[in-house]
């Protein structure tokens, strides 16, 4: 069982992405690898969480960022 609490990003922060990504600001990047750079998660020093969202795109990207993310 996963014991780790989700990881928080503001909801309007999140929805400013979402626009950015939506406009084509993120030329040839997966949704995953954008979401990942653009919130430079490389900087966390646990990255288990993070595993396979780098390279998720569409539906399985979304499915991951909102497993992993819990929007406030």
């Amino acid at each position: 069982m996963d014991l780790s609490p989700p990881l928080v990003i503001d909801s309007a922060t999140y929805a400013e992405f979402l626009g950015l990504w939506e406009m084509g600001s993120f030329d040839n990047q997966r949704l995953g690898q954008a979401f990942y750079n653009h919130f430079r998660l490389h900087r966390l020093t646990d990255q288990a969480l993070l595993q396979g969202l780098y390279e998720a795109d569409g539906k399985k990207a979304r499915t991951a960022i909102s497993r992993i993310f819990h929007l406030n």
